[in-house]
């Protein structure tokens, strides 16, 4: 677990998968402790999934920062999925258009097997 001021982050192995769970506000102060949580869990599985549930607030940075994780996952031949976040996360992913380049779904049971999110 990873954390600062605005923002706490988590990551379990759940099946085949690595998730990432921020808490919290995604920008310039926090996006390094997300990113290095990404690294960490594509170096434990080849599929991570970043839980956005608990994400309050993303600002440009944390949108380069996806940008970039989606880009690496490729380079690697590995898998980031998105689980969908509250309505404000979402619709700056919707009006970035970043919702038609990245993967995303309610719920990681659908990705992780377990049915439970």
């Amino acid at each position: 677990m990873t954390d600062s001021p605005d923002l706490k982050v988590t990551r379990r192995r759940e099946g085949d998968a690595v998730v990432v769970a921020p808490e919290g506000e995604i920008d310039l102060a926090t996006t390094e402790l997300v990113a290095g949580e990404l690294a960490a869990a594509r170096a434990e599985a080849a599929a991570v999934v970043l839980d956005l549930r608990g994400v309050g607030f993303m600002d440009s940075s944390g949108l380069r920062m996806l940008v970039e994780a989606q880009r690496e996952a490729e380079r690697l031949g590995s898998s980031l999925t998105l689980v969908r976040g509250p309505a404000a996360v979402q619709r700056l992913l919707d009006l970035t258009g970043l919702t038609e380049r990245l993967t995303i779904v309610d719920d990681p049971g659908e990705l992780t097997g377990d049915g439970a999110g």
